[in-house]
C-alpha cells in the first residue's frame, strides 16, 4: 500500500496545522515543535499531508516518522534533561511567579 501525499499551498497548510494541532500550536510554517515518536524537532513546512478515506492527514516532519499532531509537543516534555525542556520549565516557573507576584491569591485566584 502507498500513501498518496498531496501537495497544499504553504495558507492551506497552515490552516490544517491550526486546526489539529494540540499542544504544538504553529504561529507560522517556521514554527518548531517536538514529535514523541521520533523525538526530534522539525518545522510546519515538513510536516506530509496525505489523503485517505476522504480526508486529510498530518504526519510528522522527520523522515521514516508517522507521528501525528497528537504527538506533537512545543518541547521534549518526556526527556527532562534536554536543555529546550528546561528552558520552557524555567519559563513556566517564571511567569508563573510573574503571576504570583501580581495579586493573585494562593489557589490561583485573584482577589
Amino acid at each position: 500500500m502507498t500513501t498518496d501525499y498531496v501537495q497544499l499551498s504553504d495558507l492551506e497548510k497552515l490552516k490544517l496545522l491550526k486546526e489539529h494541532s494540540f499542544q504544538a500550536h504553529f504561529a507560522s510554517l517556521s514554527t518548531q515543535c517536538w514529535c514523541m515518536h521520533c523525538e526530534k524537532q522539525f518545522d510546519g513546512y515538513s510536516v506530509r499531508v496525505w489523503k485517505g478515506g476522504g480526508q486529510l492527514w498530518l504526519e510528522c516532519g522527520t523522515p521514516e516518522c508517522d507521528g501525528s499532531p497528537i504527538d506533537w509537543s512545543p518541547y521534549p516534555w518526556w526527556n527532562g534533561r534536554h536543555p529546550a525542556t528546561r528552558a520552557a520549565r524555567k519559563l513556566e516557573r517564571l511567569q508563573r511567579a510573574k503571576g504570583d507576584s501580581l495579586g493573585s491569591e494562593p489557589g490561583g485566584f485573584a482577589a
